[in-house]
């Protein structure tokens, strides 16, 4: 399922907005074998498994309960700043080198749980599920969201330097293959300043560096603090 973009941020209650980091899209398939430890698969949207220039995040097919299951997510490397790192994950997918960096796959929602399809689920009731059926980690996250304050979520993320906002109706199903209006996509951009921010042309304080922990807990915590 795709989004569409939207000119701006905005608020509402009827919707679950999230950082949106701009790695690799990829869904995660979690298979039970039997006698074996569950098999990982990567898809990303080409159809091609990455999961062997992965293996660092092997590790997901023991946090997840209730097989078989499909996640929804992204891939991203983050630097030591916490910054999407384009380059070391383009490396990884390209020559599988491996760098200091580690890979995180971070979940946003769940397609299939106990080899059950869910997609005609509203997100608010796949994301609880989600929430059950997966133990998290280093290498597996799922992606924290906030009901209603898009603007103030948009103004977090603008001055971590992540890339924008995702913004999912709570109500809505899973689409696949399908750009639709129920997801909305709002991008930061290069030099702008952010919501709720005004600058002090004297002694501008120092920005305070983008951190991995901004997708751990609620992303709002970074605002006015």
């Amino acid at each position: 399922m795709l989004p569409r973009p939207a000119d701006a941020a905005f608020d509402s209650e009827e919707h679950l907005f999230e950082p949106r980091w701009g790695g690799r899209r990829v869904l995660a398939l979690v298979e039970p074998e039997p006698g074996r430890r569950p098999k990982l698969t990567l898809l990303d949207e080409l159809g091609r498994d990455l999961a062997p220039m992965l293996p660092e995040l092997d590790v997901i097919a023991d946090r997840i309960a209730d097989l078989p299951a499909i996640l929804d997510g992204e891939v991203v490397v983050p630097d030591k700043a916490g910054r999407m790192d384009d380059e070391a994950l383009a490396s990884r997918l390209g020559d599988g080198a491996k760098l200091e960096s580690i890979p995180v796959f971070l979940a946003f929602d769940l397609l299939w749980s106990g080899g059950r399809q869910i997609i005609a689920q509203p997100l608010v009731k796949r994301r609880e599920r989600l929430a059950k059926i997966v133990t998290t980690g280093p290498e597996l996250v799922v992606l924290p969201g906030v009901v209603g304050e898009g603007l103030d979520l948009y103004s977090a993320v603008a001055q971590q330097g992540l890339r924008g906002v995702m913004a999912r109706h709570l109500r809505s199903p899973y689409l696949p293959g399908r750009r639709s209006d129920l997801w909305r996509w709002i991008a930061t951009r290069p030099g702008e300043i952010a919501l709720h921010v005004v600058p002090d042309p004297i002694a501008p304080p120092a920005p305070r560096p983008p951190v991995l922990a901004l997708i751990q807990r609620l992303p709002l915590e970074y605002v006015d603090d």
